[in-house]
């Protein structure tokens, strides 16, 4: 079972809500999500932190935020079985996590963009996919979300170039792993994809925080 919680930032919080919500973390996740510029990123990184003590608790768990640890591409993971992602964009975040294999994530909120600034991120093959959709900011987004949620699975993120995976198929190889893709339905205007190594069933919920 893959598990994922999700939650839309609303409005700013007030000074006594943001301060009930950061003692909930360790004081290095406090500190980072403080460093945000923005109230939405700071609101943004503290909710997902705080959907992450949701998964934790309905996968039965004993981990805490304090045994988070990363790897050298600053992928935060466990020790142990539970692998978990993050995803935010625009007012919207979402945690997923499973105790069998690797799992990434990834929520875009669609803006117009100019995709003549992207050619070397994509095959020829997922430019076609692009030029083909009757919407070309829907296809642009399915694909990068497809792609960045396998990239975050693998566990490199952008350390590996974008168009070396090619993620049209619904399930790809990459170092002789199998990554299952799946879109999950969170909002019409924010494509959001799931890649795992194992194609377990998801359970999404909303959480409001």
């Amino acid at each position: 079972m893959i598990i994922c919680c999700h939650s839309e930032i609303a409005r700013q919080w007030d000074e006594q809500e943001l301060s009930d919500r950061l003692l909930l973390l360790p004081p290095e996740l406090q500190q980072t999500a403080l460093r945000k510029r923005r109230w939405i990123d700071k609101q943004l990184s503290i909710a997902g932190k705080l959907l992450l003590l949701q998964v934790l608790k309905k996968m039965g768990g004993q981990l805490s935020l304090s045994d988070l640890q990363y790897n050298p591409h600053k992928r935060p993971y466990f020790d142990g079985n539970i692998d978990f992602n993050i995803s935010h964009s625009g007012t919207r975040v979402i945690c997923c996590a499973t105790e069998h294999g690797r799992i990434g994530i990834d929520i875009e909120q669609i803006k117009t963009i100019s995709l003549s600034e992207y050619p070397d991120y994509f095959t020829k093959n997922e430019w076609d996919y692009i030029d083909g959709h009757e919407d070309e900011f829907k296809g642009f987004y399915n694909l990068w979300t497809r792609k960045e949620a396998v990239l975050k699975a693998i566990g490199s993120g952008f350390h590996t170039p974008l168009s070396s995976v090619d993620v049209v198929a619904d399930c790809i190889e990459y170092d002789n792993i199998s990554y299952h893709i799946r879109r999950l339905d969170i909002a019409s205007d924010y494509p959001c994809h799931i890649a795992s190594t194992m194609k377990d069933e998801v359970k999404l919920m909303r959480i409001e925080l």
